[in-house]
């Protein structure tokens, strides 16, 4: 089959095994990527050694009639942030799989909400591509059972592992997935927006349960926090990893009891934080 892939780094799997099932990728579209939290370097090499055409350019209607001019089957989306023009289905075939169980946890960064707020969101689905985000009749869907000790790069991998195969197995009966999907009931949907400031930032006094999820809702995106020390010079932290227990004490919440360069040891309402992976905000 002749397919367009939209993507990055944390979707190449899904077009790599493309290519091991056989199918041709006509082009790749993704996105300038800031090298930190996402990436396309891998893609990049990718494309360059199967002469793949690759751009970050937003795809645009005059693209698409050119790609179904030249025989394009089908169109997959896997983490594009862009809204990719009408797709006539009578010409190719458009999907896009989103990291959630739809229609729950709609969004461009859904991850943090469905492990702070909507466990039961965990999984993905593969959906037709529409007019509006994620919104789709349903082809395909997955669960990922999490728990209290599930964190964002957790579920992300555990989404990236099992993607492929779904993907590979659907265009093998696209046919009949296609004609068997079901629409989305719009009155169980829910939706967030980019995570504010303020749900990445912590607070020492909001306890060891909440400092945990708030860690684990972001990991290496980072959740945010201020600390002060006894000359009341205060500093602005990124942090990426930290563990916390719940331990007795008389310190006030917040009081930063040691500093090095590896690691901070915070009080908190409860017990303790030790901060392990961390930079200064400027």
């Amino acid at each position: 089959m002749k397919i367009v892939f939209f993507g990055y780094d944390y979707t190449l799997d899904i077009a790599q095994r493309l290519i091991a099932d056989g199918h041709e990728i006509m082009r790749i579209y993704t996105f300038p990527c800031d090298n930190a939290f996402a990436f396309n370097t891998q893609l990049y090499e990718f494309a360059k050694h199967f002469n793949i055409e690759i751009s970050e350019s937003e795809i645009k209607e005059h693209n698409i009639d050119a790609l179904l001019s030249n025989e394009c089957e089908m169109f997959i989306c896997a983490g594009y942030p862009h809204k990719i023009p009408f797709i006539d289905n009578e010409k190719s075939y458009a999907i896009n799989i989103h990291p959630t169980i739809l229609p729950r946890v709609r969004g461009i960064m859904p991850l943090p909400y469905v492990i702070m707020k909507e466990n039961e969101a965990a999984g993905f689905t593969v959906h037709k591509l529409t007019s509006e985000f994620d919104s789709g009749d349903i082809i395909y869907s997955q669960a990922i059972p999490i728990d209290k000790t599930t964190d964002v790069e957790t579920l992300a991998a555990r989404i990236a592992i099992q993607a492929p195969d779904a993907i590979s197995n659907i265009i093998s009966n696209i046919e009949k997935l296609w004609k068997n999907s079901q629409p989305q009931n719009e009155a169980e949907s829910s939706s967030y927006g980019v995570p504010s400031e303020e749900m990445r930032s912590i607070n020492w006094d909001d306890g060891v349960d909440k400092i945990l999820l708030k860690s684990r809702a972001f990991g290496r995106y980072g959740v945010t926090a201020t600390i002060t020390n006894d000359m009341g010079q205060a500093q602005n932290l990124a942090i990426f990893q930290l563990s916390a227990w719940e331990e007795d004490h008389g310190y006030e919440a917040g009081k930063l009891l040691r500093s090095s360069s590896r690691e901070i040891i915070m009080s908190i309402k409860g017990g303790f934080a030790c901060l392990k992976e961390f930079q200064v905000i400027e």
